[in-house]
């Protein structure tokens, strides 16, 4: 693959990720750190680095999204079975 053409793949690939959270429908506020697309001045190297880090933090969300949603799935289901002991 020719350097022009990954490099423009690469910047739609981060371009991609920077749109992927939706701020304002339905995210918490501060969920994502805005950032500027990759500038045409860097490295592939630099370009493809920058994409691991977004990579790395939109799998830490979705871990924490995780977790978050057992641990609250777990209070309704307790809260749930405390009132039907009380009946």
């Amino acid at each position: 693959m020719e350097e022009k053409s990954l490099r423009n793949r690469l910047r739609e690939l981060d371009e991609i990720l920077a749109a992927t959270p939706s701020k304002g429908k339905g995210s918490s506020e501060g969920a994502y750190i805005a950032h500027s697309p990759a500038a045409p001045a860097k490295s592939n190297e630099e370009i493809v680095d920058h994409v691991r880090l977004q990579i790395k933090y939109l799998l830490f969300d979705l871990e924490a999204t995780r977790r978050e949603n057992r641990y609250l799935r777990d209070m309704l289901e307790r809260r749930s079975n405390f009132g039907e002991g009380s009946d």
